[in-house]
């Protein structure tokens, strides 16, 4: 049996301590979780990504595409022109005048007997008469002799073949089953539905409540520190320079006065634009230099400022302001050890 394609026409609990971490183990399996719930979110995302996209380039492919470029394309269903087009694969064929044939182009036509199907086979004859009427025999690569007809290919034109999609065709077979159709139809919507509703129940508001209302910023349970040297190590590792570094912090502690009292200004007056700049500005350089617990108190107000709570905006600026001479201490004894 020759290959029949099938045309695509052009409409479209108890807590342990983790040996060498200085964690729990409440603590570190809560990261162990964290960490694979970010991965599975990534792998979600890649995946679902690349589905879009292949659905979107599919559909310029078969519906556009024709449309615009003018191409055609069909589905192979047998193997009688295997190995260069196996069952499942998808022909692309472009219309041209029959002058430009020859023998050994690849065409697809309507077949001249039984049912006129559409076929997809080799031409190993070819004779053009003065009409401009083009008559052929074909064959399939992998049938062992020539088709048992003999066809006109009048209108001046036929579809030769240019290229082939591999297994795209039965893709396209597979989305068109009833049960997969379903499972779309119904499943994809659900699915979305049970990740949208996963990533509301891992979010934790008592949690996160109870860390707002606390006077300090806590790690496991043990106030930050006011400051950290580890985030400026990595800076200086970064830059390439622990002189860069330095100066960075120096800078940070300068600053660190006219910054606060920008965000008390702010406050003050009503200005919850300048405030949210100024406390981001402040977060951004703490959390660059090691000043966890200012950084901590920066998201608090910054939360209060994004959610137009007031009185924990209020609060949290407070905090900030009665950190600031902890921090200047904890800096100067820094830059009294490592001096710039």
């Amino acid at each position: 049996m020759t290959a029949a394609p099938v045309r695509h026409r052009r409409v479209p609990p108890t807590t342990t301590t983790a040996p060498g971490t200085g964690q729990t183990g409440t603590e570190a399996a809560g990261e162990g979780r964290g960490a694979g719930s970010g991965v599975a979110r990534a792998l979600v995302s890649v995946i679902t990504t690349v589905v879009m996209v292949a659905a979107v380039a599919a559909f310029l492919f078969l519906a556009v595409g024709p449309r615009v470029l003018g191409y055609q394309t069909s589905t192979m269903l047998t193997g009688s022109m295997s190995p260069l087009i196996n069952p499942g694969d998808v022909v692309v064929t472009v219309p041209v005048a029959v002058q430009e044939l020859k023998v050994g182009d690849i065409i697809t036509y309507h077949i001249p007997v039984e049912d006129q199907r559409v076929e997809t086979h080799r031409i190993i004859d070819l004779t053009i008469n003065n009409q401009g009427t083009a008559t052929v025999r074909t064959k399939g690569d992998a049938n062992n002799g020539p088709d048992p007809w003999t066809a006109a290919l009048a209108g001046g034109q036929v579809d030769r073949q240019v290229f082939t999609v591999p297994y795209l065709g039965n893709a396209i077979r597979a989305l068109r089953d009833p049960v997969v159709l379903k499972v779309l139809m119904y499943g994809a919507p659900a699915a979305l539905v049970l990740l949208l509703l996963a990533s509301i129940w891992r979010k934790n508001p008592d949690a996160g409540n109870a860390a707002a209302d606390t006077g300090a910023g806590t790690a496991a349970g043990r106030p930050l520190p006011a400051f950290d040297r580890r985030p400026l190590r990595r800076l200086a590792r970064e830059m390439k320079s622990k002189e860069a570094a330095r100066k960075f912090a120096a800078a940070y502690a300068r600053l660190l006065p006219a910054r606060v009292e920008r965000i008390s200004h702010a406050l003050r007056t009503g200005n919850t634009e300048l405030a949210m700049d100024a406390v981001l500005s402040l977060k951004t350089s703490s959390s660059m230099v090691g000043a966890l617990r200012m950084e901590q108190h920066c998201l608090r107000l910054e939360h209060a400022l994004a959610t137009t709570d007031h009185t924990a905006a209020a609060r949290a600026g407070d905090a900030v302001r009665e950190h600031q001479a902890q921090l200047e201490k904890a800096l100067d004894g820094h830059t009294a050890r490592h001096p710039a």
